[in-house]
């Protein structure tokens, strides 16, 4: 059985990498089979998904009231037991880096003063939220926080503005009661300029000016890379899982006597997901799509989640298949 744990001081020492557990504004939740002496642990974050930790538990692994989320664990008997519960999920590598508290601030400064000519460095104050707000590349930026009067008070970023637009920035995705966690986004037009560095180098001055600690985690090498041209070190890397509803639904056992009537090309009339084509590949249902009429095409497994409903490992995509005809979001497609 599952159980919420209020008190958390009985499993922090299972989460002694994640830095998220102390943050100030994060909503964090604890789940553990023992709820008196807990020997296992999952930790929810709205923001940065599940963590697992102590020793491996697969209740907790095929917990699925939390919905679709990215899934850390802490050690390997955890990444062994999510293969095995999840065959379909695959790991994402990401990058821990050193806590470091000494920079070379003039070189920092040098970052700063390189910023290109017709941008600007400003604060987030409330003008600048609004406008990173509204933007999908920079949406990131206002990290956990729930309200933009939260990150007003407690939060702290700056932004590279060019032209009355925000085009990078960098913010506290965590407070800490010792610093910050550092988020670093630039619009995809704009990369390459050296905004990010400057953006970066401008905050993590202004940490170590107010004495708060900057931390980093590096979702990909180029935030490793920057991360590093910063000042910071790597440390080690790890990885992650995304699991969604239909892995989680994923008939161990399905009936398989239909599954050749699926198979054939069909009309592509539904605009978030277009299936153009299903085959039988190795006993597995394969299928052709994409996800837009000006993309290309891609392979991917149907995963069996009912009688005749299908979904796929890296979508919520929902496939029911009838008589010469499948279904997706509703919009029937007649087989060709």
């Amino acid at each position: 059985m599952i159980y919420e744990l209020k008190d958390f001081s009985k499993v922090k020492r299972m989460f002694e990498f994640w830095y998220g557990f102390d943050a100030v504004d994060a909503t964090i939740r604890v789940f553990v089979t023992d709820p008196v002496a807990p020997r296992s642990a999952l930790a929810y974050s709205s923001y940065d998904g599940i963590y697992l930790g102590g020793e491996p538990d697969r209740e907790l692994v095929e917990y699925g009231e939390l919905g679709d989320d990215i899934v850390i664990p802490l050690n390997e008997e955890w990444e062994k037991l999510i293969r095995e519960c999840f065959p379909e999920a695959e790991p994402t590598t990401r990058y821990a880096i050193h806590r470091c508290k000494e920079f070379d601030r003039e070189k920092l400064k040098s970052f700063v003063d390189a910023l290109p000519e017709g941008y600007e460095i400003r604060r987030i104050d409330g003008e600048i939220y609004d406008l990173i707000s509204d933007d999908d590349d920079l949406e990131d930026l206002i990290g956990e926080f729930e309200t933009k009067e939260a990150f007003l008070e407690k939060g702290r970023g700056f932004a590279v503005l060019k032209d009355g637009k925000a085009v990078a920035g960098a913010s506290s995705c965590y407070c800490y009661p010792y610093g910050i966690e550092v988020e670093i986004a630039t619009i995809e037009t704009e990369r390459r300029k050296g905004l990010a560095a400057a953006v970066g180098a401008k905050l993590i001055l202004s940490c170590l000016e107010d004495g708060l600690e900057p931390l980093w985690d590096a979702s990909n090498l180029s935030s490793l890379r920057l991360a590093e041209k910063l000042g910071y070190r790597f440390d080690r890397e790890y990885v992650y899982y995304w699991i969604n509803e239909a892995q989680r639904l994923m008939l161990k056992k399905p009936d398989k006597n239909r599954w050749p009537d699926y198979c054939g090309e069909y009309e592509e009339l539904c605009e978030a997901f277009m299936l153009k084509k299903v085959w039988m590949q190795d006993g597995d249902l394969f299928g052709l799509a994409r996800n837009d009429p000006e993309e290309d095409y891609f392979e991917f497994k149907l995963l069996p989640i009912g009688e005749n409903t299908f979904g796929r490992a890296k979508g919520n995509v929902k496939i029911t298949f009838g008589d010469n005809c499948l279904v997706i979001d509703g919009v029937t497609c007649k087989k060709r």
